[in-house]
């Protein structure tokens, strides 16, 4: 009966999954930011979840994630190790000090999702969704997996090693945030909208309104935006609305499953690789 536990596994983790988003949905309804979004929508993302969650418990079977193990032992790896924390104050400084490290990997990463255009063809899918809600979380093409394996998790790893920390509860936290940050829900942080992310500061990271372009790319901590000067501080009552300005949504799964490869394929790919090029210029 052993080759159960996989399909048994997996449908566990989906219905994990699904719980979280159903109670993320409840407190959308009780204030949204966008009232009355279509269900179609929200439907399709829990269809690309279940297709997306298959393919990268494939790519993981494969063992794509022992190259973080071979890397740490090719350079002699980690360089910096971070002493386990002997007290509840210590694990909570520890643990923000990790959360702040993967934010700051994360930053330069999505940025590179949005400024390179070989990465934003594969980011775009993401940034579609008119509809923003819990369910648009994990709405990444599943190369996003992949990627931040080699932006993320390979320099962290021949970088830093945390003693006595666990990863996998902070991993859950990670989760959870992005569940949060992603909410169709009218919430504004006011004077803590510099210190700490929220659903106002990630909808305007997915606004098509030019002001709002390339802006907020911190998961975590908006430190990283103002440091880099990608900081874009809501304004009351601002919730603009999502998608791309050219209007593609992409709800189709076979055309999310291939469109980064369709487009890198294409002539359309150079002549966005254009436009973004004139965009950045412009800016400066």
């Amino acid at each position: 009966m052993e080759w159960l536990a996989a399909p048994i596994g997996f449908i566990k983790y989906l219905l994990t999954a699904f719980v979280m988003y159903g109670l993320f949905i409840v407190v959308e309804r009780v204030h949204p930011a966008e009232p009355r979004q279509p269900l179609r929508h929200l439907w399709f993302n829990l269809r690309w979840y279940v297709l997306y969650s298959l393919i990268i418990l494939l790519i993981r079977a494969a063992g794509i994630g022992s190259i973080v193990t071979l890397t740490q032992g090719w350079l002699n790896a980690p360089y910096i190790a971070i002493p386990a924390p002997r007290s509840l104050w210590e694990y909570i400084g520890v643990g923000l000090l990790y959360l702040g490290i993967t934010d700051f990997f994360y930053y330069w990463f999505h940025r590179c999702q949005h400024t390179k255009p070989f990465l934003w063809e594969q980011h775009k899918f993401h940034h579609s969704e008119v509809s923003l809600n819990v369910t648009s979380t994990q709405r990444v093409h599943w190369l996003e997996d992949p990627l931040i394996l080699l932006f993320l998790s390979v320099p962290m790893g021949i970088l830093f090693q945390f003693e006595g920390l666990e990863i996998g509860i902070l991993a859950f936290i990670q989760v959870l945030w992005l569940q949060f940050i992603h909410m169709n829900l009218r919430l504004e942080l006011g004077w803590f909208s510099p210190l700490i992310t929220g659903p106002q500061h990630h909808r305007i990271h997915h606004s098509f309104q030019e002001k709002h372009l390339d802006k907020n790319f911190a998961a975590f901590f908006p430190f990283w935006d103002i440091l880099f000067g990608t900081y874009y501080r809501p304004r009351k009552g601002e919730f603009p609305a999502t998608g791309l300005a050219t209007g593609e949504n992409y709800n189709n799964l076979w055309v999310a499953l291939m469109l980064p490869l369709r487009e890198w394929s294409g002539p359309r790919y150079f002549k966005t690789w254009m436009k973004k090029i004139a965009f950045h210029k412009s800016l400066h």
